[in-house]
């Protein structure tokens, strides 16, 4: 992969991972679950709010096996 390519994924990943992060936040009302991880997600009392929240944190983990195997 090109150092341009490499460079542009990098920063598509970031965008992508701040995204997810303020989304977390936002359903969390706080960024407890930084240090917490997926297990604060079980003490957000709307069922909606758990999907949300599990499916930024999946996205998360997605976005740093890509930056691992990159």
């Amino acid at each position: 992969m090109s150092v341009s390519k490499s460079k542009n994924l990098e920063r598509k990943l970031d965008n992508f991972a701040k995204e997810a992060k303020n989304e977390l936040n936002n359903v969390c009302e706080s960024s407890l679950w930084e240090s917490l991880g997926f297990v604060f997600f079980d003490q957000l009392e709307d069922s909606e709010k758990i999907a949300k929240a599990n499916f930024y944190y999946g996205q998360l983990q997605i976005i740093n096996e890509i930056r691992f195997s990159i």
